[in-house]
């Protein structure tokens, strides 16, 4: 393996909150109703369940997303990634116009983690026409995500047995100034096949390394000013949350 340097200096702070904590921040102050509507599907195995996500459980996660107004994307991600697992071929971020790698250590409370994914872009509507065919929608996934996948994965990805949860509901505003910092806000809304609703908001910012401990603070600290204290938001993954619940039993 080849260790790039400058792999990690790119850190993303991430505070999950409920949407009453985020009303009560300000959060829906700041955005203003603006922001872009999206639909999010994740793939796991077919089977799945709240108990037993496979595909999550050994750290990939397979996303397709709608944004209305702009091309569909799919990602492939590891995370946690484990640095040992990057090959010479994906030790380093770039960008083809078409697929996109991209490295971030995630910071979401006390938790770290490195995440590496490969993000390929797509015509508008492709995403909704795989969807509305019968099988699983493993062709969605171009050739650089699935050699990233076989080369970088911890174990081999069955793309052929893949079925996809969702829709998500979600609106997402990429450049909002709160309590004088710029965040990323993604709003997101889904319903269990039993009825059951998660309607969670992330914060977000992308940071350089070196700056990045301040600038947690600083926005752990602005929530407590407005009433919300980051020990009582979820710190949790929301991609777990929400394939827990469209795998739940009616």
């Amino acid at each position: 393996m080849v260790v790039a340097r400058g792999r990690l200096d790119v850190v993303e702070i991430k505070v999950t909150v409920s949407a009453e904590q985020a009303r009560r921040a300000g959060i829906r102050d700041a955005v203003l109703g603006r922001g872009l509507d999206r639909r999010i599907w994740f793939c796991e195995q077919s089977g799945a369940c709240p108990a037993r996500l496979p595909l999550l459980d050994s750290g990939v996660i397979l996303r397709l997303r709608e944004t209305r107004g702009r091309p569909d994307d799919t990602t492939v991600r590891l995370r946690p990634c484990r640095p040992s697992l990057l090959t010479a071929d994906w030790s380093t971020p770039r960008d083809t116009g078409i697929d996109r790698l991209d490295f971030a250590s995630d910071w979401s409370g006390e938790g770290r983690m490195l995440s590496v994914s490969v993000n390929a872009r797509h015509p508008a509507g492709t995403v909704a026409r795989a969807l509305a065919r019968s099988g699983p929608p493993d062709a969605l996934f171009t050739d650089t995500q699935r050699s990233f996948l076989a080369h970088c994965a911890n174990g081999p990805v069955p793309l052929g047995r893949l079925t996809a949860l969702g829709p998500v509901d979600a609106r997402w505003w990429p450049s909002v100034i709160w309590s004088h910092m710029p965040l990323a806000v993604e709003r997101w809304v889904a319903t269990s096949p039993s009825g059951a609703r998660l309607d969670v908001v992330e914060l977000s910012r992308r940071v350089g390394r070196q700056g990045a401990e301040i600038a947690q603070l600083v926005l752990e600290s602005g929530l407590r000013r407005r009433g919300v204290d980051p020990a009582d938001c979820e710190q949790g993954s929301k991609t777990r949350r929400v394939l827990e619940l469209l795998t739940a039993t009616p």
